[in-house]
């Protein structure tokens, strides 16, 4: 699913943000693009963040910005990009963060496949790292279609 659903173009390469707030602005401008998302979607992610801390940190220096598909999802949609330098997040153990995966759906089923895909690559330390070192988009996806062999 993933391999269908992301493109070259869902990837981008050293973002550079002063904060964690301005980083999941920055990492959501290409779903908004694509009109996978609508902006009340970005301002619910920090909006929520703020409320409830740095739920969205997922392991060490990964985070997956999403929220609830009634703030703005249009359709499933997922986009990746590293943080240059890195920006941290608030949480302890995994900070800074390196990678932001923006990710919408639109209920709460449709993107079980995705999720279960994504969780292979993330818990695979080594592919990890090359996703975190690549040097443009195009090595970034190589890689990540690396890790759903």
């Amino acid at each position: 699913m993933l391999r269908e659903l992301v493109t070259v173009d869902d990837i981008e390469i050293g973002i550079k943000a002063d904060n964690w707030e301005e980083a999941i602005r920055k990492s959501s401008e290409r779903l908004l693009e694509k009109g996978a998302i609508e902006t009340t979607y970005v301002d619910s992610m920090i909006k929520v963040l703020n409320e409830n801390g740095p739920y969205i940190v997922l392991g060490n220096h990964i985070a997956l910005a999403h929220t609830r598909p009634e703030f703005g999802a249009n359709e499933l949609g997922l986009s990746f990009s590293t943080l240059n330098p890195p920006v941290p997040f608030g949480a302890k153990h995994f900070d800074p963060i390196k990678l932001i995966i923006t990710f919408s759906a639109t209920d709460s089923d449709s993107h079980l496949m995705l999720i279960s895909e994504l969780a292979t690559i993330l818990s695979d330390t080594g592919i990890m790292e090359k996703l975190f070192d690549a040097p443009t988009k195009e090595i970034f996806y190589e890689q990540l279609l690396e890790g759903l062999n």
